[in-house]
Parts: C-alpha cells; structure tokens; sequence
C-alpha cells in the first residue's frame, strides 16, 4: 500500500512528465483519498519512516497525511491508532536523532516531523504520554545524566520545544473556545510536571554549545523568549539566566540579537503595576539600552557597519519597557508611590526613545512609535483633565517634536521621483502619516509650541534660501510639508480670514509664512518636487492671494513652469492644480490671463494614440503612461484656459478672440481627420473624440453652469456666443458624419452638456440634430439613458422655453426609446441595461410632468404615441421582479391622474398635497381622462398583488403597496364617489370581493394618504382574498 501511495505522490508532484493525464488524474484522485481517510496513516507511516527512504515530496506528503489523522483524533485521546502512531514515530525519532544517530533529514522534513510530534503531544500529553519531554531530553545526551553532547537530539528537542509553544499559546493565532480550554489544560500540566526540567535544560544546552554552535544558542532564547509569557517568571529572573542573557548579548552577530529579543520578552510579561515596574528596575533596562546605544555597533549611523538589527532589537526593548510604564501612569487605580516610580522611570527611560526614535533607519524609528503613541495619549487626557501638564511632562514635548519633524525629512540618500524608488517613496509617505498623526498630538496637547517651532522651522528655511541658492532640496521639502499640515491648523476657524482679518495665530503665521515663501522665490527652486509642493500650496490657500492680489502674477509664474516641466508627475499634477487656482482667482487675474494663455499653446495641441495591447502580467512605468492617461490631464488645461477666456475685466471683444485662439486649432484639426475616420480609421476618430472633448471642457471652464440648476446664471455676450456657436456647429458635422463611432457619440454628448452653460436657451434650436446624432442606430441603452438624463436637465433648467423643441422631437424620441426597450436580451449586462433603461424613461415622463410640460404628451404631434406610453407604464407597474421600477411606475401613474385628471382646486387641499407634493406641477385637466382612471388605473391597483412573483412578505413589495395605497388615495380625490361606485359595481365584483367593501371604501374616504397606506399594506379587511392575508 505504502509503494502504490508513493507512485501516486511522484506521479501528482510532476504530472507533466505522465503522458496519459488520465492517469495523473487517477494519482491526484488516490492522494488525497488516502489523506481524508480514516486509516490513510497506515499506509503514510511506513513510506515515511522506512529503512530504504523515499523521496522527499513523498515523506513530506506522509506526514501530512500523518498530521491529518492525528488532528482527527485530538479529541478522541483513547483511540488506540495514537499510540500507534506514537510508537512507531517515537521508534523513528530514536533511530534517527538518538545518540549515535547521524541525522539525515532536511530542515524541512525536520520542521515537518515537530509539527506531527506536536500533535501527538496536544493528543496525548495529559492522560498517558507524561514522558513527553523525557523522550527528547534523552535525544541530546550520549549517556544519561551526562552533557547535551548530541547535536542531532539537541536540535530536535529544541524544535519540538519551539513547536509546542506555537501549538498551545501562541496568542496570534485565533482558536475555538474549545482549543482554548484544552490548552490552558495543557500548559497547566507542563508547568506542575516539567517546566523547571525544561528551563534548566534549555540552560544547560545553551550553556554546553555557546561558542561551538551558535544556532544551538540562538534557538535556545528564541525559546526562552516565547515560552516566558506561561512559565513562572522566577525560573528566568534569576542570576543564572540573566548572567547567560547579559553574557549573550556581548557575543555579536544573531545569538546577540536573540538575547536582547528574549530580554524584551521578559520585560514585556504581564504582571502587576508594582511587580513590573520591580522588575524593569532590576533588569536595568535604561543603563542595558544606554550601554548598547553606545557601544562602537551603534556610533555612527551613517557608517556602512552600522547594525541596524541591534538598533532595532535595542528600539524594541525600550519600547516595550516604557509602553509598560506608561500604561501604569495611566491607570486611575495605582497609588501616587506606583506612580512615582513609573514616572522616575519615564524620566530615565525618555532619553533612549528619543535617541531611537531619531534614528536615521526608519525600521529602528518605528519601533518606538507604539509607545510615543501612548505617551502622547496619555499626555492629551492629562491636559484635557486638568488644562496644563505637569513641569516634567511639557519639558518632554518639545524634544518629541523635534524628533517627529526630523523624522519626516528626506534621507540623505534618497531622491524623488525616480522610477527605482518608488516602492521606498510610498513606504516613505506611509510613515510621514504616521509622524504626522503624532504631530498633530503634539499639536493639540500645546498649540503655542506647535505655532513656534513650526514658524521657527518653515521661516527659517525660507529666509536662508533668500541669502542663498544653495540650500538642500530635502530642507526646502520638509519646510513645505510641514506648512502644508501647519496650514491645516491655520484653516480649522473656517478659512485664513474671516471679514478680511486673520482668523487666528496660526493663519495670521501662515500668511507671513507665504510672504517669504515667494520672497524667496521658492517656486523657483529647480528640485520637481519642491516646484510640487509650492503649486499644491497656491491651490490648497488660494484665498491668500485673493486678498494679495499682487502674487497672482509671480505664483501664474511658478504655475506656468510646472506645467511645462519635464518631470511627467510635476507637469500632469500640475495641469490640475493649475485648474484649480485659475479656476479659484478666475475674479482676480486680469490681463495676465492672456499672457499665461499665449504661452500654453504648445500643451493643448492633443495626439489621440490608441491604447497598446499589454499581457496581463506586464507593468507600466510611470514614464511609460497611456496618452489617454495623459489626455485626461490634459483636459484639465482646457477647462483652465476657459476660466481664464471668461476673466470679468476682460472685455467681450478680448474673450472672444481668445476663445478663437484655441478653438481654431480645434477646428481645423477635426476637419483634417474627418474623412480619415469616415472610412474607418479608429485613431483619427479618436483624435476628433479628444477634439470634441477639449472644446467641451473649453466649455465649462469659461461657464460657471452646473446642470442640474435651474438655468445658466448669467447670459452669454454675442461675441462669446457666436464662438461657441460655431463650437456647436463643429461637433455637430462631426458628429452627423461619425454617428456610427460610439466614441464621437460619449464625446459629443459629454460637451453638448457643458456647451448648454454658455450658450443657455439658445441652444435649443439645434436639439433635433443632437438627438439625430447621439441616438444613432447602434446607440446602446446605456447611451440613450445617459441621453435621458442629460435631456431631463434641459427641461428642468428651460422648462419656460422647451415646450416647442420638445413638441418637435417627442414621437421620434420615444419611438427610439419603443424600439430599445423590444429589443431581445442577450446577456447579465443587457438586462442592467434595459433595467435601467425602463427607469429612466419613466423618469423622463415625470419630468415632463412635474414641469407643466404635461400638454407636450398629448398635443396634434404626440397623441399617436401617449396610448403607447401609458401601455408601457401600466407594464412596468407589473414588473415584480424589479420592484424598484414598479415604484416609479405607480408613482408616475399617480401624477398622471393629477396632472390629467379632473380639476379640483389643489390649493388647501392638505389630503392633496400631501399626494402631489409641496410643489406640485399645474394641473392640466383631459377630457375623458377620467374614464382611463377608472378602468384602468383602478383595475390594475389590484392586478398588481395578483402578479406572479409579488411578495407582501419583502420590505420591497410592501413599499410597492404602499405606492399603490397612494394611487388609491389619488383616484379617490380625483374621481371622488364616482370612483366608489366603479369599485363596489365594476372591479370588486370582477376580483370576487363580495364582502367588506361598505368598510373599505369607509377607509378610502375617511383616512388620511399616509393612514391609508399603512391600512392598505398591514390590515386589509379579512373579507378580501388577497393572497398576503
């Protein structure tokens, strides 16, 4: 069984040298019977452990199959396979690692083996293998009693030692209450039966192989170090153990890091307040870190031998030392002696963290963060309880902020925007936030030191930059990073001024701080990111030159640079944050706006490159970005150079020529490429979808629009309007030759909607070629739905001047939308399509509506299709499986009937305002409308809970009845006791409703809409046969 168990292993281990995968299928198929088997082990435990051995994938697969079977029976100690199983293992473990054994296992059958004698410990420790630790001390020892001389049994133990403590108390590894329970069991039994055995054999091993086998050595306080957070902490404070420990760390290399690491251990274990602090001052942590600080290892960082490892072991002890003193000062029920005695120690312990936390490597720096964290918190309760610090406590804020800010600088060896480092520079950024949340701790626990080191700090460097060009980058970056977060503060009273004055000391600080900055020409400064960092500054605090106007000049300056510079992330961001700021000052440029815009002309020249096929697994540099990356950056400049063609003290005549200047090149490069993309090339009709887009963008920069309000706020002068005249008439040819490209169309429609914020109404006009264009043959539902929205603005925004235009277009449009909707669905993403299609034009309808347009559904030219429209509604009132179009449609159907309903005087109708809402549209009654109503509207009411799918029980369905309780309510105000008949002599009859209907009819009339809709969804008569009774 073994042999056939060690074919298949061999076979699954390399099935592409099998050439029949039938086969290979038949090996995967029997490995892993064997390994969910109940007794899949006896035939993993010879191949294993046998004389002549297999493999090494073959015996790792056996004790996996091994490990399996042992874990299937943790519950179930009395199965008598364990102690099979044990003997058999414990047989091999003896010939192989026993004295005179020479081993011969890999480190990863090795690793492998512990785990499954681990198990068999878990299993079988407690009721009947107590020699557990017996067996494999005896491994190590020639003779019994004698020296630790045998390295094979040494390792293993040791092995096994690490592993049991990983199996039982490892408190990172999530398990069961019951795993919980057993393990306490079991470490309750190590330590009444073994554990004083175990320790002193850990010292003696380490002890017989020190300066023979470091490995030995190291493993031995990796082991101490784990297992002292269970154990009794007398077996290791003692003198023996700490004359090892402290004899340890003096032998360099990794034995010396293991003991500072089993050290910190110790230190870290929990214990009483007093009991804690005893034991930090008997380890003498302070002086222990002091020396090592100290010693040659740890003198000159920036030296290539300086040891990082030892800092950061050295960092770690400190930390948890101090994070353990002051979570005892934070404690409200420690004595004021406790007490005293942690903040001794805070004092003594304060000067190391600070001298870590300075550290050049940032390793070493955050492994003191956690405490700095805590000593800040309990600094900020300190202050908020009593509203001042102690003299002791405000001495250690301003080292700690100094050492904060001296962190966040740039290393020496570190540079900016270079492809290679980009991995060290997103690290990097992740620990400035870091710095900076402690920062602003600082911060709030002492404002005034905050404003005053920072002042000191960022003045300082801008005021030696004046006297001299030689200042380093990573100075000028630090001060600009730090007047980026000082100006958060600066801004936190709502803005920097406030009727024209300061609004505090900090903002009255920043604003000085901003005067030296350009003083001293730091936008100048040749470093990318300095350049950076200055633009992100002007755009951030743009209400500082809105008050200092005479900057704007020098800070378009620094801004038109940027947006030149060659460094791909300098001049991309900077196409936005140019954006911004013209688009903030728009009030305040003047002429220098045509000075900046004459000399952009060579960024708005636009190459469309059609996207590259890449593999998956390929990766793009930053310098390698996609154009349209780049022309998505771009667009940005385009809305800029618009904000800056509308500048108010330009005068009509200058804005329109400078709305030519950048037009015409657009023009004229749409026309070159338009019979190119007619016959079919893509890259030129995505150039003109650039094109299109551009002037789109061009659009809304020099318009302050945004859709959705009533209309454009202010009318567009003649000499504007006819340059965006001919803007339309552009993208209009383009589009009526190019309809067939989905890309002209996404183009097109996206500047149609920002064109209509310069031109106003007087784009209307040309709507009809606008839906020729973007509702082409091959327009998907998603286009036509983005169409809908776009067109549901227009009438929301000319609602006075759109009933003629929308008179015009009507039919074709809903006779374009008729035809989407039939169309068959082939696939998930058609049928979100069509979905949302449905809603969409249930939502147009209600904009006609709720916009006095109603007339427009049934004038000469739409009559033919509003029969059509109300088929449609009362279908998708239908729609159970979309419950939330359902909604629409009822609610459309309810303003239906009011709008064409008959009249009945709405004003201090409380029961009908509260159905047609606080602005209702006018109503605007149609003969014979009524009689619609009451067979139609009324019969569906009930049609609608008949409806196969239809679910009383979801919280979708009753709101669907809720809809449908308020259609109720509307018919009833609107038909009045006509309606009431219809029921009691036409529909209740028709649905079999026979008794009640005195009652239901008694609700109808008397409740209020909102009382009825919870009647109506909760407590129908029980004489109804509605199914949700």
């Amino acid at each position: 069984m073994d042999v056939r168990l060690e074919q298949a292993v061999e076979i699954a281990a390399a099935p592409h040298l099998v050439p029949d995968q039938q086969v290979v299928q038949q090996a995967f198929d029997y490995v892993h019977g064997v390994k969910d088997s109940e007794d899949g082990w006896q035939a993993a435990l010879p191949l294993f452990a046998r004389a002549a051995r297999a493999s090494e994938t073959a015996r790792m697969f056996s004790l996996e199959i091994l490990a399996a079977a042992i874990e299937r029976r943790l519950s179930r100690p009395e199965d008598e396979s364990l102690q099979y199983i044990r003997q058999l293992v414990l047989e091999y473990v003896r010939s192989s690692y026993g004295p005179g054994a020479a081993m011969s296992d890999s480190p990863f059958i090795q690793n492998k083996l512990s785990h499954v004698l681990t198990l068999l410990f878990v299993a079988t420790y407690t009721t009947s293998w107590h020699s557990f630790f017996d067996d494999f001390i005896s491994l190590g020892k020639s003779s019994p009693g004698g020296a630790w001389d045998h390295l094979p049994g040494v390792q293993l133990f040791l092995r096994v030692c690490a592993s049991v403590h990983d199996e039982v108390a490892d408190v990172l590894i999530p398990r069961t209450p019951q795993e919980g329970q057993r393990n306490v069991a079991i470490k309750d039994c190590v330590r009444g039966r073994d554990m004083q055995k175990l320790v002193a054999s850990w010292q003696e091993i380490m002890e017989e192989w020190k300066g023979k086998d470091s490995s030995v050595v190291e493993m031995g306080l990796k082991i101490i170090g784990r297992w002292v957070s269970w154990i009794d902490i007398s077996l290791v404070v003692n003198e023996l153990m700490l004359s090892q420990l402290f004899q340890f760390m003096g032998f360099g290399g990794k034995v010396r890091d293991a003991a500072i690491g089993a050290l910190t251990e110790i230190v870290g274990k929990k214990m009483k307040p007093a009991d804690k602090l005893d034991l930090i001052t008997y380890l003498n942590v302070g002086q222990v870190a002091e020396e090592i600080a100290g010693s040659a290892a740890l003198q000159d960082q920036k030296a290539e031998d300086y040891d990082t490892d030892l800092a950061e072991g050295t960092a770690k002890l400190v930390n948890v030392a101090m994070l353990d003193v002051v979570l005892i000062m934070g404690k409200e029920d420690v004595d004021d002696s406790t007490r005293q005695r942690a903040e001794n120690l805070l004092q003594l312990l304060m000067p190391m963290l600070l001298r870590f936390f300075s550290d050049e490597y940032d390793d070493v720096s955050a492994a003191v963060f956690p405490v700095t964290t805590e000593l800040l918190s309990l600094l900020r309760k300190e202050k908020k309880a009593t509203g001042t610090l102690i003299p002791g406590h405000m001495a250690l804020l301003q080292p700690i902020l100094k050492a904060i800010v001296l962190k966040t600088k740039y290393d020496e060896d570190t540079n900016w925007g270079e492809e290679d480092d980009q991995s060290e520079e997103a690290e990097f950024e992740q620990l400035r936030r870091q710095l900076k949340t402690m920062q602003d701790a600082v911060s709030q626990i002492d404002e005034s030191l905050f404003i005053d080191l920072m002042t000191q700090l960022i003045e300082g460097t801008f005021d030696r930059m004046a006297q001299s060009n030689s200042v380093d980058w990573r100075d000028v970056d630090l001060a600009l990073y730090e007047m980026f977060s000082f100006g958060e503060l600066a801004m936190r009273n709502g803005g920097l001024y406030i009727k024209g004055q300061p609004s505090g000391v900090a903002a009255e600080r920043l604003i000085n701080m901003f005067g030296k900055m350009m003083a001293s020409n730091v936008p100048n400064h040749p470093h990318p990111v300095i350049k950076l960092k200055s633009m992100e500054l002007f755009m951030r605090h743009h209400t500082f030159f809105e008050v200092h106007t005479g900057y704007i000049p020098r800070a378009l300056e620094g801004f038109n640079k940027c947006i030149h510079d060659n460094h791909i992330r300098v001049r991309t961001r900077s196409w936005y944050l140019f954006h911004r700021f013209v688009k903030s000052l728009r009030q305040h440029m003047g002429e220098v706006a045509e000075t900046i815009l004459g000399a952009m002309g060579d960024l708005l020249v636009i190459r469309a490159e059609l996207p590259e096929e890449k593999n998956d697994s390929d990766e793009m540099s930053e310098s390698q970005q996609t154009e349209d990356t780049n022309f998505e950056s771009q667009l940005y400049l385009f809305e800029a150079v618009g904000c800056m063609c509308s500048v108010p003290s330009l005068s009509a005549e200058k804005q329109a020529m400078l709305v030519k200047t950048v037009t015409t090149p657009l023009f004229s490069d749409i026309e070159q490429n338009l019979p190119v993309a007619e016959v079919g090339d893509a890259r030129a009709a995505l150039q003109i979808h650039h094109d299109i887009m551009a002037l789109g963008t061009t659009g809304k920069g020099f318009s302050d629009w945004v859709a959705g309000s009533s209309r454009p706020d202010k009318t567009c002068v003649p000499e504007v309007a006819n340059e965006f005249g001919r803007v339309t008439e552009a993208i209009l040819v383009a589009l009526e030759r190019l309809s067939n490209f989905s890309v002209v169309r996404e183009a097109a429609r996206f500047s149609f909607a920002r064109i209509v914020g310069v031109l106003g109404s007087s784009i209307l006009p040309s709507l009809p070629r606008w839906i020729s264009g973007l509702l082409a043959k091959n327009s998907t539902k998603d286009e036509i739905c983005m169409f809908l929205k776009l067109l549901n603005q227009l009438i929301h925004s000319f609602k006075n001047v759109m009933y003629e235009m929308l008179n015009e277009l009507l039919t074709p449009l809903l006779q374009r939308i008729f035809s989407a909707l039939s169309e068959p669905v082939t696939g998930t993403d058609d049928q979100v399509q069509l979905t949302e299609l449905r809603r969409e034009f249930l939502n147009f309808i209600l904009m006609i509506l709720n916009n006095d347009l109603g007339q427009v559904l049934v004038s000469e030219a739409n009559r033919n299709q509003f029969e059509t429209v109300l088929t449609a509604v009362e279908h998708f009132a239908k729609a159970t499986s979309d419950p939330p179009t359902e909604k629409i449609a009822i609610n459309l159907m309810n303003k239906l009937s009011f709008v064409f309903g008959p009249p009945t005087g709405i004003a201090g109708n409380k029961a009908l305002e509260a159905l047609a809402g606080i602005n209702p549209p006018q109503e605007q009654p149609l003969s014979g409308f009524e009689n619609f109503m009451n067979r139609r509207f009324s019969i569906l009411c009930w049609e609608i809970p008949y409806t196969s799918g239809f679910n009383i029980k979801d919280a979708q369905g009753r709101a669907v009845l809720g809809e449908v309780a308020s259609l109720q309510k509307m018919l009833y105000l609107k038909l009045g006791e006509a309606f009431l008949d219809s029921l009691k002599q036409a529909i209740f009859p028709q649905i079999g409703v026979n008794r009640g209907v005195d009652e239901y009819c008694d609700a109808l009339r008397r409740m209020e809409a909102k009382e009825f809709k919870g009647f109506f969804q909760v407590c129908p008569p029980p004489s109804f046969p509605l199914f949700w009774l």
